[in-house]
């Protein structure tokens, strides 16, 4: 693994260095955005190496997957998320789970990907916090580029759980005088000893 990732950062410096020495640079800033491309190409190959990796070692562990009651039932299944980095192409291998009686991705677990979970969560944090500001289509434009729909950004929206935030409780105190502000047409002052009266005087 170490080889495949050294020789991904070693191209990714040579293509750096042509463009910057081998063209003529007249955009500073179309310079900076082809390199940042090429940086996320690469930053995603080693991510995605390092996942392979992962999920060869599960496995050849094949003590490890036993003693966890682990079948292997299918090679490199493949999965995709969409991240800061673009879209993650990963491989994972399924297993059938003989203590559970259900087919699990242990390589899952192992990155923290949710099930069926298809955007990072950095990537759903900001779809709606940009949709705060904007509409669904804009912030999915973004924040993505248009990789994802409206609608995607709408189900993270409904999908987020908002704690409610709890009422702070003050000590009661006893006050020498209440002073009510109230409309005259709605407020009477009422005769002693009498819950309503037709010669009530009004304020």
């Amino acid at each position: 693994m170490d080889t495949i990732i050294q020789q991904i950062a070693l191209e990714l410096v040579e293509k750096i260095t042509k463009m910057a020495f081998e063209t003529k640079i007249s955009d500073i800033d179309a310079l900076a955005s082809d390199v940042l491309v090429e940086c996320k190409t690469a930053a995603r190959s080693i991510i995605e190496t390092i996942s392979d990796e992962c999920n060869h070692q599960i496995r050849d562990d094949k003590a490890g997957r036993k003693a966890l009651g682990l079948v292997l039932k299918e090679k490199n299944r493949k999965r995709s998320l969409l991240t800061e980095l673009g879209e993650l192409h990963l491989q994972r291998d399924y297993y059938y789970d003989n203590r559970s009686g259900c087919y699990v991705c242990p390589l899952d677990d192992v990155l923290g990907i949710r099930k069926y979970e298809r955007i990072g969560d950095n990537i759903s944090a900001k779809l709606v916090t940009e949709a705060a500001e904007t509409s669904y289509a804009r912030s999915a434009q973004i924040v993505t580029d248009g990789a994802v729909s409206r609608q995607t950004v709408r189900n993270h929206i409904l999908k987020l759980s908002v704690p409610e935030k709890e009422p702070e409780w003050s000590e009661k105190k006893e006050v020498k005088e209440l002073h009510v502000y109230a409309d005259e047409d709605h407020v009477h002052m009422q005769k002693p000893d009498k819950l309503s009266t037709k010669n009530s005087t009004t304020t």
